[in-house]
């Protein structure tokens, strides 16, 4: 038995562990946290052998081992790490179905439903905190992060399209230096990618303005300058028409 977020082994849970399984809400816990916040806090409230008998007949409904999900009750990281990497693989078989039209997967048996996925993670969860195994196995962690977004959220995708926006501005107004037309054909080519998706990193207006501001960092041939020779003043066109 964990030893972090109990008493005496008389007292059993300190009193801040009982409080909140008395009340386990996201409100009561914050407030016990921000008044409290060097304590330890025992979490765990899903899981246990009584539910997993209850959850034994929809285990074996949707093909899962329950004495494999009597050992995450454990926090045992091999058997963590298997029923992630089952439901992980149940999710691609799912994906697969429905790409081919297949409909009511769930109700037909052909996918997890979500709510017995998150009862896993779950379960797994609140076992390494009673059990102070506070270790994530990577599986584990590639499953939760499929189920709040994937590899690409939103905020990673904006990322990556504004690296987009600025390589193929910069590279843009390289090649206008060395005399080409920076065509989204071209630099689509550049990027291996079609035109219509390099027209897409820009709105209306934009790609102009991007690349007029790289020109204060490339010399009349292209080539980058040095970082104490970038101009801050008027774009190349206007400087080389003063010279």
């Amino acid at each position: 038995m964990a030893k972090r977020g109990f008493g005496s082994s008389a007292q059993g849970f300190n009193k801040f562990s009982k409080a909140y399984k008395e009340k386990p809400s996201l409100e009561n816990y914050v407030k016990l946290r921000r008044k409290n916040p060097k304590v330890e806090i025992e979490v765990s409230v899903i899981g246990g052998m009584d539910p997993l008998f209850a959850m034994e007949p929809e285990l074996r409904r949707y093909g899962f081992d329950p004495l494999l999900v009597a050992s995450i009750m454990d926090a045992d990281p091999e058997a963590i790490n298997e029923i992630s990497l089952q439901l992980m693989e149940r999710i691609i078989e799912a994906r697969k179905l429905s790409k081919t039209g297949k409909t009511h997967l769930v109700r037909r048996g052909l996918a997890v439903p979500d709510k017995l996925i998150n009862w896993i993670i779950t379960c797994s969860l609140d076992a390494m905190s009673w059990n102070d195994q506070l270790h994530i196995p990577r599986d584990l962690i590639v499953l939760i992060r499929e189920r709040l977004g994937g590899s690409t959220p939103e905020y990673q995708k904006a990322s990556r399209a504004h690296q987009n926006k600025m390589n193929a501005a910069m590279v843009g107004e390289q090649l206008r230096a060395q005399g080409v037309t920076p065509t989204f054909k071209l630099l689509g080519d550049v990027f291996g990618v079609e035109a219509s998706t390099v027209k897409r990193w820009f709105e209306p207006g934009e790609y102009q303005r991007e690349t007029d501001h790289w020109s204060h960092f490339f010399d009349k041939t292209g080539k980058p300058l040095p970082i104490d020779k970038v101009r801050k003043g008027p774009l190349r066109e206007k400087d080389n028409a003063q010279r």
